[in-house]
């Protein structure tokens, strides 16, 4: 199983420089889903391009390359993205227990 680098750290003793830090690379993992999102785009488009303007040789051959290499780039991104998201999510569902149970006994107002 692999470990990251925020299985090290106890999210309740997060102080609000670490939740920040938390918010970018939330953020930066989207930009990077986005990105593989815009290469396989890219890629797609290519192998339709290649396959319809340049015909039944072997363009369209490297066409339909294009096309299977594009689905395959999404996919990973996607799988890398949902992966990572995981984990982030998981530190906010302690730090939102921590909260609740603080609200309980009262240490700070509803």
């Amino acid at each position: 199983m692999n470990k990251l680098p925020y299985d090290n750290f106890n999210p309740r003793e997060f102080i609000l420089r670490d939740w920040l830090a938390l918010d970018r690379t939330v953020l930066a993992n989207e930009r990077t889903f986005l990105a593989y999102s815009r290469t396989a785009l890219t890629l797609v488009l290519a192998g339709l391009t290649f396959i319809r303007f340049f015909g039944p040789d072997i363009w369209s051959t490297i066409g339909y390359v294009c096309i299977v290499l594009g689905t395959g780039v999404w996919l990973t991104g996607l799988k890398h993205y949902l992966h990572m998201l995981g984990h982030y999510r998981a530190l906010t569902v302690v730090e939102e227990q921590a909260l609740r149970e603080e609200r309980e006994s009262g240490a700070l107002p509803s």
